[in-house]
């Protein structure tokens, strides 16, 4: 037989060790496979450094290294759960993939209890992602509440408690830079029945901008609410009627944007009211302020709020309320003069 030389040897240990190597993946491979199992993370494993292993992590029937493995297999491939049918933000595996539930939960008919440290945000769409509309004030559930802003008399409010609400869900969270982290609500789709919810929106009708009320109008106005009157509630009223003042082609009150320097507000906002917003009654505007905490310190700083906004709410046949923010109070300005404007929302 003829001998090998150095070269050839050392080829044919590099083989023998080629060899070993294979057998000893296949077998690996073979363990590995013998111990998959459904749920996603487990696998033969080990429970600590001293490589002790676990045999809860071992596929039940399956030895290895001695520890006989006690897992048992979940096989979710005969589940019939669908998105709708787990509850919003929950997940779970349905045929071998992982769901995101979209059930909502309704939300129960007690108050919020709505202030500085318990926030809570609006979603007008019931369906879709996050679209936060702005900050809850007010919550007609649970039993009437009475306040004054700052203790100032001007500034009474009383939030009356409504029966036959509509159905509301958490949707989510939402973190504002004035308001802070608070949950989403957002109605349940198809739902019917009274709106619960007052909600503020979080900007100014074009930021830093200021407004008449209503210029010409001045001397003419003839819807007074008397100061001592709470008129929460009245927002959607009072705009609805100056609304249609204004877009009376008549013309009751004058002329259009008659200020050299500011224009109506009631120009500005058309869109607006034709989407169901209102300029807040000055009820609305002190139930807002109260709900926070609002004050001459913080309102600038803490809430990003301009020194004064219009209400809706007339005070004499010369001029409207208005919430005065640099104060903390209602006070009232005549219709010629300007302030800023935010609006208001129910749902």
């Amino acid at each position: 037989m003829k001998k090998l030389n150095s070269k050839q040897k050392l080829i044919g240990g590099i083989a023998i060790i080629l060899v070993a190597v294979i057998i000893a993946i296949v077998i690996t491979t073979s363990i590995v496979n013998n111990n998959q199992v459904a749920n996603e993370g487990y696998s033969a494993t080990t429970a600590n450094g001293d490589s002790e292993l676990i045999a809860n992590y071992i596929k039940k029937g399956i030895t290895i290294g001695g520890v006989t493995g006690k897992l048992e297999s979940l096989n979710t491939f005969d589940a019939t759960a669908k998105p709708e049918d787990i509850a919003l933000g929950k997940t779970a595996y349905v045929k071998g993939e992982k769901i995101t539930g979209t059930r909502a939960e309704p939300i129960s008919n007690e108050d919020l209890q709505i202030s500085v440290d318990n926030v809570y945000y609006a979603d007008l769409d019931s369906s879709g992602e996050i679209s936060v509309d702005g900050v809850i004030f007010a919550d007609l559930a649970g039993e009437e509440e009475s306040g004054k802003w700052n203790g100032d008399s001007w500034s009474s409010y009383i939030i009356p408690s409504e029966a036959g609400l509509k159905q509301y869900y958490i949707k989510g969270e939402y973190t504002d830079e004035h308001f802070g982290t608070g949950k989403v609500i957002a109605p349940m789709e198809g739902t019917s029945g009274n709106e619960r919810f007052y909600v503020m929106s979080l900007e100014d009708i074009n930021p830093e901008t200021r407004y008449c009320w209503y210029d010409e109008a001045y001397g003419k106005l003839d819807k007074t609410v008397a100061t001592s009157e709470n008129d929460f509630e009245r927002g959607i009223e009072n705009t609805e009627y100056v609304n249609e003042k204004w877009n009376d082609p008549s013309l009751p009150w004058g002329a259009h944007n008659d200020n050299s320097s500011y224009d109506d507000m009631w120009e500005v906002i058309q869109e607006e009211i034709a989407d169901g917003w209102f300029v807040p009654s000055k009820s609305e505007w002190s139930a807002f302020g109260a709900a926070f905490g609002i004050t001459s310190s913080n309102y600038s700083n803490t809430y990003g709020l301009s020194i004064y906004y219009w209400s809706s709410s007339q005070y004499n046949t010369n001029g409207a309320y208005y919430a005065i923010f640099n104060i903390g109070l209602i006070g009232y300005s005549n219709v010629n003069t300007n302030s800023y404007v935010r609006l208001a929302t129910t749902f």
